[in-house]
């Protein structure tokens, strides 16, 4: 790739007609990282927004307003880029959340207002406005380790009510549980998952539509479940 990124990312507008993408432009001795849109018909640029920072990896989220699109950004040993955008007319506006964050961007959900991080070490969730505001935090449910549990990085909303979280060590631990369902407006933990076909291994995968998928690493199974099949 070009100097100052190892990848960077894109995506199509729900509506389908912008792209938008992270990249490197201008020359190796002078390039800059900047947010642009494209007009997804012609590949067109509309608009182009410079921005701060070397990345390692870049992954972007729509928002369900339509209007906003989010941007994760690795950044390595100098942490986590968060940054929402959307295209006002002609022009393309944006706002970086607490630099001092070094969060996640994980999902959101078309019926809540919120869109869920988790802290990069896997401290917290926490729910953000759509201006950064937290509006609630959760963390893993304690245990007599000396090491505290952590979050990993799979989590998000099974529909808009209830998140679906896992955690790090759990996964070592065959006597504890590895994913948690959690409420989606104080993320506070309601309670583990257990699963008819016994103990789950690997990460989740919230669809937003009531149901989740996991993925089994040793047998190669792919699962899709909801609730009803996976009692919590």
């Amino acid at each position: 790739m070009c100097s100052g990124i190892e990848h960077g990312s894109c995506r199509v507008s729900d509506d389908g007609r912008l792209v938008w993408a992270h990249v490197v432009l201008g020359p190796e001795e002078d390039w800059q990282e900047c947010r642009v849109v494209l007009d997804a018909r012609d590949g067109r640029e509309l608009a182009r927004l410079p921005l701060d920072g070397a990345a390692s990896g870049s992954h972007h989220m729509s928002h369900p307003d339509g209007l906003h699109m989010g941007l994760c950004v690795g950044m390595g040993q100098d942490g986590i880029l968060l940054h929402w955008a959307r295209r006002d007319g002609e022009e393309l506006t944006g706002r970086d959340l607490d630099e001092s964050s070094d969060r996640i961007l994980m999902d959101v959900h078309p019926g809540h207002p919120g869109f869920l991080t988790v802290e990069h070490h896997g401290a917290d969730l926490t729910l953000h406005a759509l201006d950064g505001t937290v509006l609630a935090e959760g963390v893993p449910e304690p245990s007599d380790e000396e090491d505290p549990p952590r979050w990993d990085h799979s989590c998000g909303f099974v529909d808009a009510d209830t998140v679906i979280a896992s955690t790090v060590e759990s996964d070592e631990d065959p006597d504890r549980p590895l994913h948690w369902m959690l409420d989606a407006r104080t993320l506070r933990v309601r309670d583990a998952v257990v699963y008819p076909t016994g103990r789950v291994r690997g990460h989740v995968r919230p669809l937003g539509d009531g149901t989740w998928l996991t993925y089994d690493d040793g047998s190669g199974t792919l699962d899709r479940w909801t609730v009803a099949t996976a009692s919590a």
